[in-house]
């Protein structure tokens, strides 16, 4: 079983490397004082370094895609309507929820029944928006919202422009959700934006994404996704399952109010160099050489950990052409 350091390891053997601790405690004096009030900003810049150039601090998250059934048809929901001077109308019976894409000048009303539904629901960026829903937008921005239809009654949205319009992606889901801003989209590729989802995201570990679907093989290194501007992931509608979605992790930053007894659940060959860079930023003041020697005895071992390690793991595949 692992030991990892806890934060009064990193602090006594900082200390102890600049020669300002007798023994295995730590005794807060004017000698030290200093020192250990500077640790945790010293100690938040070596955690930094380390977690996102050296060894990376990894973590899981699984992520499920499980589209809902459209009460549009697929084919007519996924297509792009451009239209101008006109009206398109779209009913089915029991929605509850809402979603689609639009862009140009044009009004949305909703009728639950025969009667027009007015509320709020949420835009793209989250802001609240009004039912009829007023759109001037010259990029395809995505709306989406609750309707309140208890008795499964006919729902019927209509799009009206005389203006050039287009719309797509439309779904009306019979599904209710707790609040607009959780009706799932209706996409092709669905787009999670992993800050979102784990608060100390930093980047997606490289080709480590496992799919578990109810087809076989259930358990396969996942190929079919994407990732888009370093942080947002990109999985396809058309293969629902549960997705295991290791990334980097940025480290729980040390504070002052934090405790001795805290452990920095860290590989012990990278919480071993934090008192060396902690020690080489604090005594640089005192003695600038000895300084110097534990920042490159610091640098020599934060290269070696960059270094890339082979991990073993065992992969499946199907072949398409069914030569095998």
């Amino acid at each position: 079983m692992i030991r990892y350091m806890t934060w009064q390891d990193v602090k006594l053997a900082t200390l102890q490397k600049m020669f300002a601790s007798k023994g295995q405690t730590i005794q807060i004096d004017s000698s030290n004082e200093e020192y250990i009030y500077s640790m945790p900003q010293a100690c938040n810049e070596a955690l930094q370094l380390l977690s996102t150039a050296g060894k990376f601090i990894i973590e899981p998250v699984q992520i499920v895609v499980s589209p809902l059934p459209n009460l549009i048809m697929e084919s007519t929901a996924k297509k792009t309507y451009s239209f101008v001077d006109d009206t398109l109308t779209f009913k089915v019976k029991g929605a509850k929820s809402f979603y689609f894409k639009a862009n140009g000048n044009l009004e949305v009303h909703i009728y639950v029944g025969e009667n027009e539904y007015t509320a709020s629901a949420t835009g793209e960026d989250d802001g609240s928006i009004d039912i009829p829903i007023i759109i001037d937008t010259k990029r395809f921005d995505a709306f989406k919202g609750l309707i309140e239809n208890p008795n499964n009654e006919d729902v019927t949205i209509t799009f009206t422009s005389e203006y050039p319009a287009n719309i797509k992606n439309i779904a009306l889901y019979s599904a209710s959700f707790a609040n607009g801003k959780e009706v799932q989209p209706f996409e092709d590729y669905i787009h999670y934006y992993m800050p979102d989802i784990a608060e100390d995201f930093y980047q997606l570990a490289t080709g480590e994404i496992y799919y578990e679907g109810e087809g076989e093989p259930r358990y396969i290194a996942a190929q079919n996704y994407y990732q888009e501007a370093d942080k947002t992931l990109v999985l396809e509608r058309s293969m629902p399952g549960t997705y295991t979605v290791y990334y980097k992790k940025y480290p729980t930053a040390i504070t002052s109010e934090t405790e001795d007894e805290y452990e920095l659940v860290l590989d012990p060959e990278v919480s071993a160099l934090i008192p060396l860079y902690m020690a080489s930023q604090l005594y640089k003041d005192d003695d600038n050489a000895i300084a110097t020697v534990y920042r490159n005895e610091f640098e020599v071992a934060f290269e070696r950990l960059t270094q890339f390690a082979e991990v073993p793991k065992k992969e499946e595949f199907i072949s398409e052409s069914g030569w095998c």
